[in-house]
């Protein structure tokens, strides 16, 4: 099979921008995505691109960054002891091997997302290594992103990126500060589309689709690739200025939707960021 099945392009070419879509890859086994290559990596990555958070977060809790064990990621990595461990590689995109892989995925889906979105910008990637059910937070991600599952499995729940699950103030605050993280309700279960992705599975998120994150009996392996776009910058751009502008009555009332593009408010956006008001 090619490194995503051509069934999978037809899939996610219908779905995107705005929906999910559920894949198939043949990234399992990879081995620049198994524990050796992975503590290699952990190595050769700046250390504040290494993180390791807590495995027993609760949603609408502290996603916390877990500094109690003596081990560092790396060690944890190379003797598979990841029990009791969540560990990001942020940015693997820094790393040739890890970039050229990239590459090649970027340009396999470029036919399926291109005609919708135009070229690909700001590839990014990110490995996770998670313990048996760990959870991940209810949050959302400014990009669009689709999850390559390699090892173990998950239930990877999304939601609209709408209110109530994803509140103004708090898509604002996101441009802001970098805050992610979401408030969580318990009616908000019964809301969530569930996918269940074992190894060989990838799903698109579309961008800014809250979601939270279960891993199964087993520990899970993912890689996360990320890209921007023209229609994902203009919308971050007036979701900027938003908060300026709704002091003069010309605030947006909801986050930009596909395809609407708020060009001006875009315009107005840039502007902030280079006299320094946002």
């Amino acid at each position: 099979m090619p490194l995503i099945a051509d069934s999978s392009l037809q899939s996610l070419s219908h779905a995107y921008p705005a929906a999910p879509a559920l894949l198939h890859h043949s990234l399992e086994g990879h081995p620049l995505l198994d524990y050796p290559a992975l503590a290699e990596a952990a190595r050769a990555l700046p250390q504040s691109h290494v993180e390791r958070r807590v495995a027993d977060a609760v949603n609408g809790g502290d996603f916390a960054h877990d500094s109690a064990s003596g081990q560092d990621a790396a060690t944890l990595l190379e003797t598979m002891q990841v029990d009791g461990n969540w560990i990001m590689l942020r940015c693997v995109e820094q790393l040739p091997a890890y970039r050229k892989l990239l590459e090649e995925l970027i340009a396999v889906i470029a036919p399926a997302i291109s005609p919708a979105t135009g070229t690909a910008r700001n590839i990014k990637g990110f490995v996770f290594i998670s313990a048996p059910g760990t959870l991940t937070p209810f949050h959302f991600d400014c990009e669009h992103n689709i999850l390559f599952q390699v090892r173990g499995d998950k239930q990877f729940a999304t939601y609209p990126p709408a209110p109530p699950w994803l509140p103004l103030d708090r898509h604002e605050a996101y441009f802001a500060a970098g805050d992610n993280m979401l408030p969580w309700q318990e009616d908000y279960l019964g809301d969530a589309r569930v996918h269940s992705l074992t190894a060989g599975d990838a799903l698109f998120v579309p961008y800014a689709s809250p979601h939270w994150v279960k891993a199964g009996s087993t520990p899970s392996i993912s890689l996360s690739m990320t890209w921007q776009c023209d229609w994902s910058h203009i919308a971050a751009d007036a979701m900027l200025a938003n908060p300026l502008l709704r002091r003069i009555g010309a605030g947006m009332d909801r986050a930009p939707a596909w395809p609407a593009r708020p060009r001006w408010r875009a315009w107005c956006g840039r502007v902030a960021r280079r006299a320094g008001l946002a």
